[in-house]
């Protein structure tokens, strides 16, 4: 069954955000592999039952190894979001496990701020 409601529309806003900057998303983890952005689960703070300040934390990951074209390719692709509309609030270099390999990543924090119809 998929997600509907608030967090499913805003997560829905946002993977279709990336895909038209050209990037690769994933929204299940299990299928998250180098060369792609994974969005994670929203974390929220509630106004009312209607209105959310909804934040995600997107992980860029890049090809192994960690070296020079990987941090290239980070950066590259976390400025693209970052020179869009996509509201980004912080982003910091991490690695991610992926199938007992350390992948180069890049965790940026946007924003999305939503109100039920």
């Amino acid at each position: 069954m998929s997600a509907t409601g608030i967090f499913a529309e805003a997560q829905d806003t946002l993977s279709a955000s990336l895909t038209a900057l050209g990037l690769a998303v994933v929204t299940d983890s299990r299928n998250a592999r180098p060369m792609s952005v994974v969005i994670e689960p929203p974390t929220f703070t509630c106004f009312n039952s209607n209105i959310a300040d909804i934040t995600f934390r997107i992980r860029i990951l890049a090809a192994p190894p960690g070296n020079q074209d990987a941090a290239d390719y980070l950066i590259s692709a976390a400025d693209t979001i970052m020179d869009s509309p996509i509201s980004v609030i912080s982003g910091n270099p991490s690695t991610t496990a992926i199938g007992g390999q350390d992948i180069p990543s890049y965790d940026l924090v946007v924003r999305v701020s939503t109100m039920r119809s």
